[in-house]
């Protein structure tokens, strides 16, 4: 007969799986959460804040670029990066973490499940099981965020469906519903998002001497409070996570910290300017990466 597809001889490799979209549709249709409501502000006052925010975004943008109609565009290229993160990122993380459990049962470790095992647990089988389950070291970097495995793959196959980008239910970053099991200290779903932003790259940039944990872009581009960016080194070029709760993120770039405004979409709008940048200002490279078609694949969400 034929392999069986789970087998780790014949799996997908981590990004790659071979289905077609409505594929995806039909595996993530049962994860899908209603989104969380918030209250309406009256809309003059909502307006109001819109044309603040607004104006204080091309202050900020003004650094990067002398095109004031670039910010015309804000609302297109933040709906084509989240469709980009879903489809690069969410979906094949959320396809690897179910493939690995099935792969982990077969084994005959029915309590290694991706969601139910502690994180030190499934590092320790990344270890012992690497030549089985060759993924599974690199599936537990996405998952190395919180003790509270439960909540983050819920989170994870929560946001990872194309109804939950449309909006951003929650001022705090996307806390999608049941709220309930939200502790308030485990990190929100913009710090998931980041997380596994951060490392997707670290997987796509060449191992480094270093940084021997693997964490290449990581180490080198994101920068979370307590600790500070080192804003005199004009080399510095990084995201900035200034505040954990709510999370809010700035951008180092030769020296300049850009702060664009708070909200449900700071840190889409502060990755969009560092992408922007690198298109822009440093050829499409990160390092001796491509970001764009030859390469990572995320520039064309800038259009020409």
């Amino acid at each position: 007969g034929s392999p069986d597809s789970g087998s780790p001889s014949s799996s997908p490799t981590f990004w790659s799986s071979g289905r077609s979209m409505a594929d995806h549709a039909q595996i993530l249709r049962k994860f899908q959460y209603q989104l969380a409501c918030r209250s309406q502000a009256p809309s003059a006052h909502k307006d109001e804040a819109d044309l603040s925010s607004k104006q204080a975004a091309e202050e900020v943008w003004a650094r990067v670029t002398m095109n004031r109609q670039l910010l015309d565009h804000l609302d297109s290229w933040t709906a084509k990066f989240r469709n980009w993160i879903n489809d690069t990122i969410l979906v094949p993380l959320v396809e690897e973490m179910d493939s690995v459990s099935t792969q982990l049962r077969r084994m005959g470790c029915p309590e290694l499940q991706i969601g139910e095992a502690s994180i030190s647990s499934l590092k320790q089988a990344a270890l012992v099981k690497a030549p089985l389950i060759p993924t599974l070291n690199a599936l537990v970097q996405y998952l190395d965020l919180t003790p509270n495995q439960e909540y983050l793959v819920e989170r994870i196959r929560g946001g990872c469906c194309s109804s939950a980008f449309q909006t951003f239910p929650h001022p705090l970053g996307w806390i999608l519903i049941p709220a309930e099991s939200w502790d308030g200290f485990s990190p929100l779903f913009t710090q998931i998002l980041m997380h596994v932003f951060c490392t997707y790259l670290d997987s796509r940039l060449p191992p480094h001497p270093k940084y021997p944990d693997g964490k290449t872009f990581t180490s080198q581009h994101f920068i979370q409070t307590p600790d500070k960016p080192d804003t005199s080194n004009e080399n510095v070029f990084c995201i900035y996570q200034s505040s954990i709760n709510p999370p809010h993120y700035e951008l180092i770039y030769e020296c300049n910290v850009s702060s664009l405004p708070k909200g449900r979409n700071n840190m889409f709008h502060t990755l969009l300017m560092f992408l922007y940048i690198i298109k822009t200002k440093e050829s499409g490279m990160l390092g001796r990466v491509n970001l764009g078609l030859s390469g990572v694949n995320v520039l064309w969400i800038f259009g020409e």
